[in-house]
């Protein structure tokens, strides 16, 4: 029984050897009243391959007993600076043109018309009236004689001004005209209004205000302040054959003690004043001047290269 007991174990050790891959050696032990047994050296090579495939599901769920409160706090450590702050102006407003603010501008001196000032009405090509239309300060045609004044009934000069018509004293008037019209187109700008843009409704300041356009008085009435300063001069600049366009009704409004012959209107086209305007300024056109019917100028009507148009209307000489 020893013996199978130790053939067993002898068995057992080469196997688990060969299960391991090894190559080892093995005693055999000698057991009393056996033969003595010789070493035995066995070499195996063995080569074990294992695929192991797990799938491993795990649900927990964890329930905290009281419910736990989380407090975080921010330090930041940066600064933010806003790029843009929006302002809430409630409901928009559409404006024809950007209105002009009191910003004060170069003080000009007065254009100096020369002998020109010694009309309300100059012009190169003639005089055409329909209706009774009334002067006061004169009126002069140069080139064109006596015929150039025509329509019925004829112009009333009501306050004894001059009449020349076709001779040298007319002619120089008209020279110093270019003169007064150069001068005023030369000055430097202190505004550009926008093209196309209607200044109606707004209040201007004096100063030099140009636009590369027609100028618009249309949707409502121009007021020109002079800020408490009788002396104070407004020129405006229609450049590019722009037009002067005063719409119908319109009138424009002296305020702060501004003065009408201190308003300085050069046009490099033409003068349109609407049915009942009531205008101020002396008004350079480079062509003509056009007044509808019952348009009042307190001021000067200057036409350089054209006719004066006039249908039952009143021109009085400006102050000063």
């Amino acid at each position: 029984m020893k013996k199978i007991n130790s053939r067993l174990t002898v068995m057992t050790l080469l196997s688990a050897a060969l299960m391991a891959g090894c190559s080892r050696e093995i005693a055999v032990p000698t057991f009393p009243g056996s033969r003595p047994t010789s070493t035995s050296t066995v070499t195996r090579t063995a080569t074990l391959t294992v695929t192991l495939t797990k799938t491993l599901t795990m649900t927990r769920t964890a329930t905290l007993s009281p419910t736990p409160t989380f407090t975080a706090t921010l330090t930041p450590t940066g600064t933010l600076t806003p790029s843009a702050t929006p302002t809430d102006t409630g409901t928009p407003t559409q404006t024809a043109t950007p209105t002009a603010t009191a910003t004060p501008q170069t003080a000009q001196l007065p254009v100096n018309l020369g002998s020109a000032a010694n009309y309300v009405i100059l012009s190169y090509t003639g005089i055409s009236n329909s209706g009774p239309s009334t002067t006061c300060g004169g009126y002069g045609v140069y080139p064109d004689g006596q015929t150039s004044i025509t329509g019925s009934p004829a112009i009333v000069e009501s306050c004894g001004g001059a009449i020349d018509v076709g001779d040298g004293t007319a002619n120089t008037a008209k020279q110093d005209l270019g003169t007064a019209y150069t001068d005023a187109m030369g000055r430097p700008t202190g505004a550009t209004l926008a093209p196309g843009g209607d200044i109606g409704g707004q209040t201007l300041y004096p100063g030099v205000y140009t636009i590369n356009s027609d100028l618009n008085i249309s949707m409502a009435d121009l007021t020109l302040d002079a800020l408490g300063n009788p002396n104070a001069v407004f020129i405006f600049q229609v450049k590019t054959g722009g037009n002067l366009i005063v719409g119908p009704g319109r009138q424009i409004i002296l305020a702060g003690g501004a003065q009408s012959g201190n308003v300085f209107w050069a046009v490099s086209g033409y003068c349109s004043l609407d049915t009942t305007v009531s205008m101020v300024g002396n008004i350079m056109a480079y062509t003509s001047v056009t007044f509808n019917t019952g348009a009042v100028l307190l001021g000067r009507a200057l036409a350089s290269n054209g006719d004066v148009t006039l249908l039952t209307n009143t021109i009085t000489k400006p102050t000063p």
